[in-house]
């Protein structure tokens, strides 16, 4: 007679089996689908694939247009709140390193200066020692928090009014960027799914800061 064997460590067997046989998700993967039904939600075309011609459409933006052989993926683009806009992932290369950036950026039919609202880094210090100072703000609080760079000096005081500043202080993770013709946010982080509308939502937020009479003059 044979000894039965105990029915919890058959049930233990089996479980551990099917974890030890089940496939790993690609966290990759997982991000690309999430992205996916995001893209459904919000009614946008999407794509996952790797394309250069993005970031030429949007080189105009200096913040895509550095490194070696950027290209981007994961992009979504089509209308929003009524405004046409295209956010996606983006890499580059400097020779050694590869980063990961994304942008948000909204089109706009208009041709502005080249303005850029950012955080001290290494880039805009040695771009201060290189005289290409930033602007400074009767706003201490502000002009500590960001590094404001802007070919007309005018046009950065008619972007940068009281409202923008207080909401850039409320959100200041953002670097911004206005330039031809759009408006962009971007962040040193590729997309994420729980987060890409609320950023999607800031860009909008941003354009709507805009002063109207801006586009008059366009």
């Amino acid at each position: 007679m044979h000894n039965a064997t105990p029915l919890p460590i058959i049930l233990i067997a089996v479980i551990l089996v099917i974890l030890l046989s089940r496939k790993k998700s690609d966290p990759e993967e997982k991000r690309s689908k999430a992205l996916s039904g995001l893209a459904k939600k919000l009614q946008l075309q999407f794509s996952p694939n790797g394309d250069f011609d993005v970031p030429k459409r949007f080189s105009f933006l200096s913040w895509l247009n550095r490194g070696i052989a950027p290209y981007a993926y994961n992009i979504f683009h089509g209308y929003y709140h009524n405004y046409s806009v295209t956010f996606f992932d983006y890499t580059f290369s400097d020779g050694k390193y590869s980063y990961y950036w994304s942008a948000y950026a909204l089109e706009m039919k208009i041709n502005f200066p080249d303005l850029l609202i950012s955080h001290e880094t290494r880039e805009s210090r040695i771009a201060e020692a290189l005289g290409k100072s930033h602007i400074t703000f009767e706003s201490a609080e502000f002009s500590r928090a960001f590094r404001v760079r802007c070919s007309d000096k005018k046009f950065a005081f008619e972007i940068c009014h009281p409202q923008m500043m207080e909401y850039l202080l409320a959100n200041q993770d953002l670097t911004i960027e206005v330039s031809g013709r759009a408006v962009a946010v971007l962040f040193e982080d590729w997309l994420r799914p729980e987060k890409a509308e609320h950023n999607l939502s800031r860009l909008v937020e941003i354009r709507k800061l805009l002063p109207d009479y801006l586009f008059a003059k366009n």
